[in-house]
């Protein structure tokens, strides 16, 4: 992976992407955007610039996906490889984290969660397993499925289809 549009592509199909969003990196105070027209049409950075310019082990950086329900990453270099790839793939995940453990208020496992009670609930009694979803007073078509990604429950985020939990 050399560009930030990469890395950007890269969270995107593991953990993001629902339906086109724009999204942006803050690296070192600086702002690297997905579409450089930026917002009011005043010019900003692209995502062309090569990772190994503008980030160092240890650092940390952000970055943003959708401006309008927005989930934000802390990401931090823990540490640089030289060398070339020696396969076509780009990127190979070495580690990942769990996915979360999510019970429904009856104690079984989550499978759901309501797009509207996690929004007005706060996070609070909006996962459901099977038997809890069956007639929820929101709707099924507000069911959204429990995913291994900070995206779940918002913007009807399902899942990766190329990362599987």
């Amino acid at each position: 992976m050399q560009s930030s549009k990469e890395l950007d592509q890269f969270l995107r199909d593991i953990w993001l992407e629902c339906c086109g969003q724009l999204s942006a990196f803050e690296i070192d105070g600086v702002e690297y955007h997905s579409d450089t027209e930026g917002f009011y049409f005043e010019p900003v950075k692209g995502m062309d610039s090569t990772l190994k310019d503008v980030l160092s082990p240890s650092m940390e950086f952000y970055h943003r996906y959708d401006f309008g329900t927005t989930t934000e990453l802390r990401l931090k270099v823990t540490s640089e490889r030289k060398g070339k790839a020696r396969r076509k793939e780009r990127v190979r995940i070495l580690a990942r984290n769990n996915p979360p453990e999510i019970t429904c208020k009856c104690g079984k496992d989550a499978k759901w969660i309501c797009a509207i009670c996690v929004e007005e609930n706060m996070g609070e009694d909006c996962y459901f397993c099977d038997d809890c979803a069956d007639g929820h007073e929101c709707g099924e078509e507000m069911l959204l499925p429990v995913v291994n990604s900070p995206r779940m429950g918002v913007c009807g985020y399902e899942g990766s289809d190329k990362y599987g939990d």
